[in-house]
């Protein structure tokens, strides 16, 4: 099949980092083709490049043969390449069928705007895609899941030839990320090149035709997924080239003494979002909340960080770090710098007399930003400039720097975005925690993630905690759960 995307010796810096060093690739027509590597490891600058979000500093891009000239995003678009960054980019206050028609704009007879044309195109593509979306609602007010399901609808409507995603399953269940494949596989059978960006293995050698591994800023192997090869195979090899080594053992967790409760929620009810959600958690113990992505999983952490007021029921929690799901919005300041993120509301714990020990500060976040392996090791850069994954890093760190000081985490989606090394970082860091004497709740739309680490698992939709059951129950059986299928009263309620 011919190439429809080429990328030849793109070569990207931002001041000594080094992010894509001569890179070359070919994107054919009827293939998917996966990006992995490491955070850090210049994926999204690369396929920026190849969409015109960024200019490379040499090199150049090729659609269909032809040069892309002039380097922009709109010239990539109206030559047929559409991009769904990891980041999104939707306007908050225009409803999401406005967003898919932002810069597409379908015109009717008298040159007067068809909506109805729009939601009806729109309409088609997410019933492909095996989604519902609430198109007349403010993008804002989506949960981060359907955000991302609007990123891709607004994409797939403008009938891009060669469809670039940055982790578009981060935020979808099993059974989403399968129809989004399914998706995927049947724009690719249609002639289209299909790239897709993630840190999920399981999904390359499930889906993709061929694999890239980048490391550190150079592309380390190309190579064509064969059937007949074992998946455990095919892991060990691609994790392989994107460590550069033997990749470590599978993380597995120690058992915990449980003590006290530090967390208790008691009937809480919140607008539409939260109906009568009970819970607890215990010292040592890490409770998973399961569930469909916008079922009430940021407004019960909202409810929990302070940030929103109940309308009715308890909340009893110790002092709590919480990490939210959306980094961007509620856990980075993004113009400032990595130090003063890393200790971002601690300036307190730095000051004496009323004057700030700078010394003391930067020995802290230095400590942080090592123990967390933040790529660049940079505390004055912008800590907008970072990969989405050292981004998250950074919260992480922020969090467990806390540790002597809260005696509750509660973790939203903590590995979102985050390559298997450093995911497994970060499972030891909470696993740390309740090793501590911590009470974990950890909310998480990866079930591997959570059978990993959990001790009970709690399923929530629409706004209730439906079923509580043990770590190693049936995926089959929390899937159920989380569509609603079970209605028991859940567990998680008496004190056990």
């Amino acid at each position: 099949m011919p190439s429809l995307l080429v990328i030849d010796r793109l070569d990207k810096r931002y001041g000594p980092v080094h992010a894509v060093d001569a890179v070359s690739l070919a994107f054919e027509a009827g293939r998917i083709h996966a990006v992995v590597g490491e955070n850090g490891a210049g994926k999204s600058t690369l396929l920026k490049m190849a969409a015109g979000v960024v200019t490379p500093d040499s090199g150049e891009v090729r659609v269909g043969g032809e040069r892309l000239v002039p380097h922009t995003a709109a010239e990539a678009i109206r030559r047929g390449v559409g991009m769904v960054q990891q980041h999104f980019a939707l306007v908050g206050v225009l409803s999401a069928i406005e967003n898919v028609m932002l810069g597409a704009e379908p015109v009717g007879r008298l040159g007067r705007l068809d909506v109805a044309a729009a939601r009806a195109r729109a309409e088609v593509v997410a019933r492909e895609m095996g989604v519902s979306l609430a198109w007349d609602a403010p993008a804002e007010s989506l949960g981060v899941g359907d955000r991302q399901r609007l990123e891709i609808v607004r994409t797939l409507v403008r009938e891009a030839r060669v469809i670039i995603l940055d982790e578009p399953t981060a935020v979808l269940t099993p059974g989403e990320s399968d129809q989004l494949y399914a998706a995927l596989h049947r724009l690719a059978d249609a002639g289209r090149a299909v790239v897709v960006v993630t840190h999920r293995l399981d999904e390359v050698c499930d889906h993709a035709d061929d694999v890239s591994v980048l490391r550190r800023g150079k592309l380390a192997s190309t190579r064509t997924m064969r059937g007949g090869v074992p998946l455990d195979q095919s892991l060990h090899d691609i994790t392989r080239d994107i460590m550069g080594e033997e990749p470590p053992p599978p993380f597995v967790r120690r058992a915990t003494e449980r003590g006290e409760v530090r967390l208790e929620m008691r009937d809480v009810h919140l607008g539409r979002a939260l109906r009568g959600v009970t819970l607890h958690v215990r010292a040592g113990e890490i409770v998973g909340v399961a569930g469909v992505e916008g079922n009430g999983q940021r407004e019960l952490v909202r409810v929990l960080a302070g940030l929103d007021a109940h309308d009715r029921g308890e909340v009893c929690c110790d002092a709590a770090a919480v990490v939210h799901e959306d980094r961007h919005a509620e856990g980075l300041v993004l113009p400032a710098s990595v130090r003063d993120n890393i200790v971002l509301g601690e300036l307190a714990r730095f000051t004496r007399f009323g004057l700030v020990d700078a010394a003391a500060l930067e020995r802290e976040a230095r400590a942080r930003l090592e123990a967390a392996r933040v790529v660049p090791a940079d505390l004055d850069l912008a800590v907008a400039a970072l990969s989405g994954g050292n981004q998250q890093k950074v919260v992480i760190a922020r969090a467990v720097g806390r540790s002597e000081r809260v005696a509750v985490f509660v973790f939203a989606q903590p590995t979102r975005g985050v390559d298997l090394g450093s995911a497994r970082a970060i499972h030891a860091e909470i696993a740390r925690a309740a090793e501590r004497g911590k009470a974990v709740l950890l909310v998480s739309a990866d079930l591997s993630e959570l059978r990993a680490l959990s001790d009970r698992l709690l399923v929530l939709a629409r706004g209730r905690i439906v079923a509580e059951l043990p770590p190693d129950a049936p995926e089959t059986q929390v899937g159920e759960a989380m569509l609603g299928g079970s209605r028991r009263e859940p567990a998680g309620g008496a004190r056990a």
